[in-house]
């Protein structure tokens, strides 16, 4: 199903959902590393893995932890 610009908030969310889980796969980081990080719980950082629901202030965090590409975070984060 082709992606429609109503449901761009949705797409992005689901981008950064897939696409952290995959860095933090490929850098051997797991959800209580990045818990720790973000100093949450690893519990309330899954919850807000799942929702992809983060602070600007989390995702420098993020961003830096998985080693994120200039590419990447304009990709991830463009409207």
């Amino acid at each position: 199903m082709p992606r429609v610009a109503i449901n761009k908030k949705k797409y992005l969310k689901k981008d950064l959902y897939i696409w952290m889980s995959g860095k933090m796969k490929v850098l051997g980081k797991n959800q209580e590393h990045m818990g720790e990080a973000l100093e949450i719980s690893q519990q309330a950082f899954g919850t807000r893995l799942r929702e992809a629901n983060f602070t600007n202030d989390q995702l420098y965090v993020i961003f830096k932890e998985l080693e994120a590409t200039n590419d990447d975070i304009i990709r991830l984060m463009r409207l």
